[in-house]
């Protein structure tokens, strides 16, 4: 079980807004994060500067519809959706949600 917080908007200086915690019930698919090296400089070539950044590459199923830029909680990362797939059944009643998250720089 994750928690999650819908977006509401913007604030006047222009930073994503977000409503209260809610609970969400979950499956994980993949919740995998790694660090990558990227580069610092638009222009990198003169000083081959480096950083390190997280990637996650994570999908959970949920019943409960999210919309792109909630942030999801679980397992102490706080993951923000960019994208979301509805999953039918045979018959071709809704089943769930496949919600593909990427990681949030805290």
């Amino acid at each position: 079980m994750g928690v999650y917080k819908q977006k509401t908007g913007r604030n006047l200086d222009g930073e994503e807004t977000y409503g209260p915690v809610l609970p969400l019930p979950l499956s994980v698919v993949r919740l995998a994060a790694s660090s990558e090296k990227t580069s610092v400089r638009s222009d990198s070539s003169a000083s081959r500067g480096q950083a390190d950044q997280m990637v996650a590459e994570s999908k959970i199923l949920t019943g409960q519809l999210l919309g792109v830029d909630d942030l999801i909680e679980l397992v102490g990362m706080t993951l923000r959706v960019v994208g979301i797939h509805p999953r039918f059944t045979v018959s071709g009643a809704l089943d769930h949600y496949e919600v593909s998250l990427e990681h949030v720089a805290e």
